[in-house]
């Protein structure tokens, strides 16, 4: 599931290990792990913000981990966005992943990168 992925992600990224991050948010280390491995995937509202607060996310990251409760999407593809500096909108999360492909899909970060951006320019010609 894709909202554990990136809340591993960006756990790690603080350096927090389960149990530090279970008691700086105050929800039990066991099933932060459960959300994090997708053995759970809707967490509360509350429980989300909680996250957010302690991982201490911008609004973009803030943004995308609560665009991912519940949804799985290609990790490759959340790592274009997770890396991305804030050039790509979220608003393409959704439907690059779910475009069909003719052909081979995409496999690599630069391979959704050009993905992505070839969604902006069409979404970018529409808004004209």
């Amino acid at each position: 599931m894709s909202f554990g992925y990136t809340l591993n992600r960006y756990r790690e990224a603080r350096g927090l290990s389960l149990r530090e991050f279970g008691t700086l948010c105050g929800i039990d280390h066991a099933y932060i792990h459960r959300l994090e491995r997708s053995e759970k995937t809707a967490p509360s509202e509350q429980v989300v913000d909680a996250f957010v607060r302690t991982l201490k996310l911008d609004p973009r990251r803030a943004r995308l981990l609560r665009m991912l409760v519940g949804k799985t999407v290609n990790h490759t593809l959340i790592d274009v966005f997770l890396e991305d500096e804030g050039d790509l909108p979220l608003e393409l999360l959704e439907p690059a992943h779910q475009m069909s492909f003719r052909g081979r899909r995409p496999l690599t970060k630069a391979d959704w990168r050009a993905h992505v951006e070839r969604l902006a320019t069409w979404f970018d010609e529409d808004e004209e």
